[in-house]
């Protein structure tokens, strides 16, 4: 019997405490107040950063793997946001830093006080190999990018890998059971390959459909191909669509990119998350600093293989921060939204949520060789009536293309529409002749209404 791996439709990214900072209540449960809001988008998977007490500003160096801090709320708020998310559709996935502790951490705090002679202590409190002391190091002990107040966990230390990942009481059980379906695990290529082994039968043991998902910044196959995540963050795509849209690289570039991800992660590429804009990226808008060219990527991480992600404001065109803070709080200020930016989020919610080739479909690469401009891509099911072509000029000008489509049951004559409410297109000969606008798209789809196309298809 198969394994059941979640993959949410839309991602939707929150940093809890700027989420919605003018409400009265904690922040994971007005988080739970604004589900509707989600729901709008077509939000399937709700990614929250760190929730532990920690020492820094987006709880990366935790102080109690076990612990909501309490300027979120409580575990009760937690599982109750789960739970509300669930009756929706939505599931929570949680994301984790286990590279290294706050220097608050009790096991750091006891280890620095049992410089010999541990054996003395209760089996709980011998904590001093869960670090690498060395006098060598700058501060005595090995620190994450050498920040004193982020030591370095010994993963190699089985007692550290059984209460973070192994232990039926261990932090990745302890908040599954409390209603979390999955993990983000932050640099997971430097948790290393057999900590992730471990993560991975952890997941497996633990009743009900969970996930785990690698945030890994750059080409991460071998990850996906061994089983040992689900799915990566893909970081790698995100870069191959900045540098197109930026004009640094030709289509012909991230044409390449795409191919390969299609090769080497196989099924994993339609379970990763399609990152635009993160926790620890410059947002997309700011990057590409045009309007236009935003919504282009936009429309590639909702037609591409994988997860569309969204940061949280990303969808009214949230992306100046107050000077001196490292993120920009929610507005709930409609008057303040970029309105026909959300239309746009939610329009290409409704096409994923109603085209099934943009869920599940195969990818098949239509860019022309040697081409500058134009990215074009098939997304396409077994049945040959969901079809999807997607094209993007990134050009300034018009340009006029010749697409072959190497796609079966594309017959000769039928018709396509744009399901962006443009001009639709024929098949001549298993190739499309078409006309798309200065930095702007096509999504071309079978037209339901042509006969010819009708009778062709009455098999299926």
């Amino acid at each position: 019997m198969s394994r059941t791996i979640p993959s949410p439709t839309i991602l939707y990214e929150i940093v809890p405490d700027r989420f919605d900072p003018e409400s009265d209540i904690a922040p994971l449960r007005a988080i739970r107040e604004r589900l509707d809001h989600l729901e709008r988008l077509g939000v399937e998977g709700i990614s929250l950063t760190p929730v532990f007490p920690s020492s820094d500003e987006l709880r990366l160096h935790a102080i109690d793997y076990r612990q909501v801090d309490p300027a979120l709320g409580t575990l009760e708020d937690f599982t109750q946001l789960c739970q509300a998310a669930e009756e929706r559709g939505m599931s929570v996935i949680l994301m984790g830093a286990f590279d290294h502790v706050s220097k608050d951490h009790p096991w750091f705090v006891t280890a620095k006080t049992h410089t010999s002679g541990e054996e003395q202590f209760t089996p709980e409190r011998r904590t001093r190999s869960f670090f690498s002391f060395d006098k060598q190091e700058e501060h005595g002990y090995a620190a994450r990018g050498g920040d004193p107040d982020a030591p370095e966990l010994n993963l190699k230390n089985p007692e550290v890998r059984r209460r973070l990942f192994t232990s039926e009481h261990s932090v990745l059980f302890h908040w599954l059971y409390a209603g979390a379906r999955g993990w983000r695990i932050l640099r997971a290529e430097q948790v290393g390959y057999s900590i992730l082994r471990e993560c991975r039968r952890g997941i497996l043991n633990v009743e009900g459909a969970h996930t785990l998902i690698g945030d890994i910044k750059g080409f991460a196959d071998r990850y996906v191909r061994d089983g040992l995540l689900d799915g990566v963050v893909n970081h790698y795509q995100r870069e191959g669509i900045i540098a197109y849209l930026r004009n640094k690289v030709p289509a012909r570039q991230l044409s390449r990119v795409l191919r390969d991800l299609r090769k080497s992660y196989g099924p994993a590429w339609q379970r990763g998350w399609n990152l635009l804009s993160g926790h620890d990226t410059r947002r997309a808008r700011a990057l590409l600093g045009d309007e236009r060219k935003n919504r282009l990527a936009v429309l590639l991480s909702y037609t591409l293989p994988g997860a569309a992600h969204i940061l949280y404001g990303d969808e009214v065109g949230l992306y100046r921060p107050r000077r001196g803070a490292r993120f920009v709080d929610m507005t709930w200020d409609r008057t303040r939204w970029d309105a026909a930016l959300f239309d746009w989020y939610t329009d290409l919610g409704v096409l994923r949520k109603t085209l099934p080739a943009l869920r599940h479909g195969d990818f098949v690469d239509l860019t022309p060789e040697g081409e500058d401009e134009i990215v074009a891509f098939a997304r396409m099911t077994a049945d040959p009536r969901e079809t999807v072509l997607v094209v993007v000029n990134r050009a300034a000008q018009t340009r006029v293309r010749q697409l072959f489509a190497p796609v079966c049951d594309l017959p000769d004559g039928l018709k396509l529409r744009d399901a962006l409410s443009g001009p639709g297109a024929s098949v001549r000969a298993g190739s499309i002749t078409l006309e798309v606008l200065g930095q702007d798209a096509r999504i071309l789809v079978p037209d339901e209404n042509d006969a010819a196309g009708a009778r062709f298809f009455r098999g299926y």
